[in-house]
Order: C-alpha cells, then structure tokens, then sequence
C-alpha cells in the first residue's frame, strides 16, 4: 500500500486517480517557513467523501522532535505506513511534503519513487477538520510542457509526474495561480480524534 492510496480511504471520490498514480512526486523539498504545523498533531481519522462518515484510515501526526519535520504514521487495517511530513507556508497557502520512511520495499514494489509527495492541507477555524489536496499529475505534465515548472513527465499511464526544480523553483510554483489550478478535484477530509498533547 503507498501514499497514492490514501486518498481512496478517506475520499472515494478520488480512488480513479490514485489507482491511475496520476500524482506528483519532488526530488527536492520547496523553500518556505516552517517545518512544523503544531494544528495537525494528534490523531485523525479519515472521511467518506460522498456520505461523510469515518472511514477505517486513522492518521496520527507526531511532533516528535521540534527541530525535525513531523512524523505521520498511517494506519489501515492490517497496513501501516510512516512518512515524514514537512508542512511548509508558501505565500498564503499551507503546503506539505511527505516522504515515506517505511516500509520502503514495499512502496519500491508498488512502483512509488521516492521523493516528496507535495500538495495543500487547509485546517478548519475549530481545529477538527482537515482537507488535503494533491497535485494531479497528468496537469501538472501540462504544465511542464509548457515551460511553467520544471520536471518530467510521467513516462507513461500509471506512473508518477516528477518535479525537478530547485527550492525556491518549487516554492514559486506551488505559490502560483497554475499550482491552484492543478489539485485534484477531489480533495481529502480527515475529522480529529485526538490532540496527542498528552502522549
């Protein structure tokens, strides 16, 4: 199981594109404040897109050392996953960018490069909703054919568009108009469960 699955937990709506690995991986982190947005520590749980009932995905974001980018740890049935996650602020958005650090194998064999998985989060005003948003891949392969970021695209059907750019590159992009315009158009919803501030 790998990060191009998650969003068929928590939102249905986009298992299509996850199943087709039309998402966006980075060979480089994009600049920008951070590393740490203390809104998503704690536990989460993810949510139907169509019904808006819990689903069996529960992510628990962990802020284990001040100095290092948050731990997510993703637990689904009998799988699990744990990725690093920096959240960045670019301009006026929230950007994250995970990397997974087990099980590698496992993603290799999936056919995930490794890289960060970059998108945008959003946090609801009372702290207990989340909605993520992923790049699609097969916009953004436009948008590198046309000059507008740098990177490779997908060199066929199911598999990933790379961004190549440098830091600042990246974090311009991601600030800009066109990276609005090429989220999926399904995002995904996590509801919290916990604050984690007493683990």
């Amino acid at each position: 199981m790998s990060l191009r699955h998650l969003c068929s937990l928590v939102a249905v709506a986009c298992a299509a594109l996850i199943l087709s690995g039309c998402f966006v991986i980075s060979k480089n982190l994009p600049a920008g404040s951070g590393p740490n947005d203390e809104r998503l520590v704690g536990t989460w749980q993810g949510i139907d897109a169509q019904d808006d009932k819990p689903s069996d995905a529960f992510l628990h974001f962990q802020d284990h050392d001040d100095k290092q980018p948050l731990r997510l740890v993703w637990v689904e049935d009998k799988g699990y996953q744990i990725y690093e996650l920096t959240t960045r602020r670019i301009g006026n958005k929230n950007v994250f960018a995970a990397m997974i650090l087990e099980p590698k194998v496992k993603a290799k064999e999936d056919g995930v490069p490794l890289g960060y998985h970059l998108g945008f989060y959003e946090v609801a005003a009372n702290g207990r909703e989340i909605v993520f948003h992923l790049l699609d891949g097969k916009k953004v392969a436009e948008l590198i054919a046309k000059g507008v970021v740098k990177g490779i695209k997908p060199p066929g059907k199911y598999d990933f568009t790379t961004l190549t750019g440098t830091p600042d590159e990246l974090a311009r992009f991601l600030a800009s108009p066109e990276a609005d315009a090429a989220r999926v158009k399904d995002p995904a919803k996590l509801r919290r469960i916990s604050t984690g501030k007493n683990w």
